[in-house]
């Protein structure tokens, strides 16, 4: 079915511009929480061997040059996926992160969706608990500028961004019909953890909801590095991205859902795992931090997008047999807290962790960070853990598929077109027990 819903975009004038700067502070210290914006109040506390944040704005935070422990992906930099996620839905006009009760109406008619929320551990629920649209104010907040009724694209690279070189002008987005477009805002959230930050999101007028072969559809083909974006390579070496490509398309009508680009298998450590305040509203989510002692290996995924059960629902640390399975040779390992005898050892899958902090209820209230990465918690021996071959995503029954956040959520609106769900893929696993592929970076 087609996309039932007309947009209606604009640009900000520059009074609202300056209104929505002037209540980013309050907006912030009281929480707002979304895939893209922090949800609890400003803290200057920092895990240990991470540096302090300053009194910075989120955006200003996120252009600093700090890397620890960042994973590499590849022993070359590359682009290693460009996807449109969704349309529509980040900067929606009316729409209040601290009233989420007044967000229903200005959501669903942009297109997004609303969930039915229940709280089983009371918590009151933050406005991404409801959906994944975000208001223009968020937008600025983490981005530096706001925008409207905009899509959004997540741009994997295999080195992490040298933060301070980003620019949404670095970026060209090749569309179906030949133009051009440059990004209007672009920014490391949600990867914002200081191992993290290899993926550039981008915000702009991309595409709309048709199928490819619709009359009339839009959406982009290639995404190009025109500008002087910078990489961190090994050892801390600066590699520019200028010239570096990746094909495109779209996850509506026949387009594939997210899906796994990457997957790494590396010996547990909590070295660079915590995001900067204010952004640290997830954290901290570490291996070790939900399952201590028991946290002795990790396999890192690295996602096209962010993985949710419906695109608006933090994934929980207990799901892993819901929507993964690991891959031994011709040994399927699906289950938690079960003894796989692997290579002549033993392994357990622990749980998933890299999502949000520990909670003794999981329920639709859990803020997980919805970036692109989530880690597979592993104990046992290390020969066995050398076994592992394979990360799987089923996405059919009796698995579940996921969504990025351009999902259907719990009640979708009827008629309406949401981004797709995640096909049955695998991705190999790039073993790094011996070299582990991080690099650190610290400038002043």
């Amino acid at each position: 079915m087609g996309n039932s819903i007309v947009n209606h975009r604009r640009s900000l004038s520059l009074p609202l511009w300056q209104a929505i700067f002037s209540g980013l502070t309050a907006l912030l210290s009281m929480g707002c929480g979304s895939s893209f914006t922090p949800a609890v109040p400003v803290s200057n506390s920092a895990p240990p061997s991470q540096p302090a944040a300053s009194n910075l704005l989120p955006f200003q935070v996120l252009k600093q040059d700090v890397l620890i422990a960042a994973d590499l992906w590849d022993t070359r930099p590359r682009i290693l996926a460009a996807g449109l996620g969704f349309t529509d839905i980040i900067g929606v006009p009316g729409l209040n992160p601290n009233d989420p009760s007044t967000g229903e109406i200005p959501v669903r008619a942009v297109g997004g969706t609303w969930n039915e929320v229940v709280s089983l551990s009371g918590a009151v629920p933050t406005l991404g608990a409801f959906t994944s649209a975000v208001s223009p104010a968020q937008v600025a907040a983490t981005f530096g500028k706001p925008v409207v009724q905009a899509d959004a694209m997540p741009i994997e690279f295999s080195y992490p961004i040298l933060p301070s070189s980003l620019d949404p002008g670095d970026l060209a987005i090749h569309l179906n019909d030949g133009s051009v477009v440059t990004p209007q805002a672009a920014a490391l959230n949600p990867n914002f953890d200081f191992n993290e930050r290899a993926v550039v999101v981008v915000f702009g007028e991309f595409a709309n909801r048709l199928d490819p072969s619709e009359p009339g559809a839009r959406y982009p083909v290639l995404v190009e590095v025109v500008g002087d974006l910078q990489l961190v390579g090994p050892g801390g070496g600066i590699v520019s991205a200028t010239g570096l490509s990746s094909p495109s398309g779209t996850p509506y009508g026949t387009g594939p859902g997210p899906r796994l680009v990457a997957a790494k298998l590396t010996r547990m450590s909590a070295e660079g795992d915590g995001a900067p305040a204010p952004l640290d509203f997830a954290t901290p989510n570490d291996g070790i931090a939900l399952y201590g002692a028991r946290a002795q290996y990790r396999i890192r995924v690295f996602t096209s997008g962010g993985f949710s059960p419906d695109g608006v629902r933090g994934m929980f640390p207990t799901e892993f047999a819901r929507y993964f399975r690991l891959r031994a040779g011709n040994l399927l390992l699906t289950e938690t807290d079960v003894a796989y005898k692997v290579n002549g050892g033993s392994l357990k899958i622990v749980g998933l962790a890299e999502l949000g902090r520990l909670a003794p209820v999981y329920d639709d209230t859990y803020q997980e960070d919805q970036d692109n990465q989530i880690d597979i918690v592993l104990e046992g021996d290390e020969v066995a853990m050398r076994g592992i071959t394979e990360v799987e995503v089923p996405s059919a029954p009796p698995y579940s598929p996921l969504y990025n956040p351009g999902g259907p959520g719990n009640r979708p609106s009827p008629g309406v077109r949401y981004s797709n769900p995640s096909p049955p893929h695998s991705i190999k696993v790039l073993q790094a027990l011996d070299i582990p592929l991080q690099v650190t970076l610290i400038r002043p």
